[in-house]
């Protein structure tokens, strides 16, 4: 288990797991939560500005969230996220991209209303097989001090 004494400020880590991006997928997250036609219908996603179709921001904060939890090695003693900011959009991830998430610990403080727990503040990016940066933010998030 990973507790607030185990993030370093500066420590910059490329999870272990990768994500692939399917049509399919593309197209249910864009139905349900984003019904633009670049996300929903490959046709008209030909004829946009994408050239086909793209995975909406709500897809790939999801995958970006996904990653950093499953694939950083360790499970966090986490409590509670406390924000994200500055959310980028950098590149469209496309049906066949695999993703792979990168997190630089930015700072980390005890809680000063819960000396039990601490807050780690992050950057965390999505790239894809080519190296190139599709997703980025920034979190923090509530973490348990080592008993």
């Amino acid at each position: 288990m990973k507790f607030y004494e185990d993030f370093v400020v500066g420590d910059d880590t490329v999870g272990e797991e990768t994500y692939v991006v399917t049509e399919a997928e593309v197209c249910e997250v864009g139905e349900r939560w984003d019904p633009q036609p670049f996300h929903v219908d490959p046709v008209a996603a030909a004829q946009s500005p994408f050239g086909g179709l793209v995975a909406s921001s709500v897809h790939l904060f999801a995958i970006r969230v996904a990653l950093s939890n499953r694939g950083m090695g360790e499970p966090v003693a986490a409590v509670s996220a406390l924000g994200f900011d500055a959310l980028r959009l950098h590149a469209p991830a496309r049906p066949g991209d695999e993703l792979r998430v990168r997190v630089l610990v930015l700072d980390r403080r005890v809680s000063s209303s819960r000396p039990e727990l601490g807050i780690v503040r992050t950057r965390s990016e999505l790239r894809n097989q080519r190296d190139e940066l599709v997703f980025s933010d920034q979190s923090a998030f509530l973490v348990r001090r080592r008993p």
